[in-house]
């Protein structure tokens, strides 16, 4: 194995076991597409020669690799005492269940993956619950029905909660804004609340914009975002 540098030592990552290359290209997808850098191993004892040169955030593991084996040898090293174990299965197990109750693994899921799950899985043992809804970067084009300049632009962000509008002429906080835009060749009208504002002052590494909340959407509406999100993140994975 080679060598990690410094610079990805600084970085935090998921480990990711699964002897299905198959499972493990998709379980990879799926965290790249989270956000989360990642690092992949063949067996357990190459994953823990990993873990003493960088310790990651997580394990994701699935349980064909000796799973036991796996929870000993990094329960009892002290390095990784705080290295959540995450743990997929093909089929139900209530031996893994009651590890994962007694806080053995931090978590165990069902193969094929359910989207929202793995990703509410991984925010609260990465993040400490950070974020449980999922947001994705896009382009999508959303007019803001206020009458005012700058009303066309991209959502650079979106969740089926709120979006980032990228402009240079923001809203006030607080300002309830009438909002439409387009998904899948369907027409979207929903009604939100500007929650924050950005401009290029902030930092080199921001954008100019608003963070709004969707305060007044129909439920067949938010669904619909929600239902472009996932298969947004599955897109190009065969699971």
């Amino acid at each position: 194995m080679d060598e990690v540098s410094v610079a990805e030592k600084n970085k935090r990552y998921v480990l990711v076991l699964d002897p299905d290359v198959n499972d493990r290209f998709a379980t990879c997808m799926l965290l790249q597409r989270f956000g989360c850098n990642i690092f992949t191993a063949g067996s357990v004892d190459e994953a823990v020669d990993f873990m003493t040169v960088a310790p990651p955030s997580a394990v994701v593991a699935d349980r064909a690799l000796d799973d036991s084996y796996l929870v000993s040898r990094i329960s009892q090293d002290p390095r990784f005492l705080d290295v959540p174990i995450i743990l997929l299965t093909s089929s139900p197990d209530p031996a893994l269940e009651k590890r994962c109750r007694i806080g053995e693994i931090a978590a165990v899921l069902r193969k094929p993956l359910n989207v929202p799950e793995f990703y509410r899985i991984v925010q609260t043992v990465i993040e400490k619950g950070s974020r449980r809804n999922i947001r994705i970067r896009t382009h999508l084009v959303v007019k803001l029905e206020d009458g005012q300049r700058g009303g066309e632009g991209d959502v650079t962000v979106l969740s089926e909660h709120g979006m980032f509008f990228r402009t240079l002429e923001p809203r006030p906080a607080n300002t309830r804004i009438p909002v439409s835009l387009e998904i899948n060749g369907k027409p979207i009208k929903l009604e939100a609340v500007v929650l924050y504002t950005t401009t290029f002052d902030e930092g080199p590494f921001k954008e100019p914009g608003m963070g709004l909340k969707f305060v007044n959407i129909s439920r067949e509406d938010r669904n619909l975002i929600a239902a472009f999100i996932i298969e947004q993140i599955e897109k190009g994975i065969s699971r």
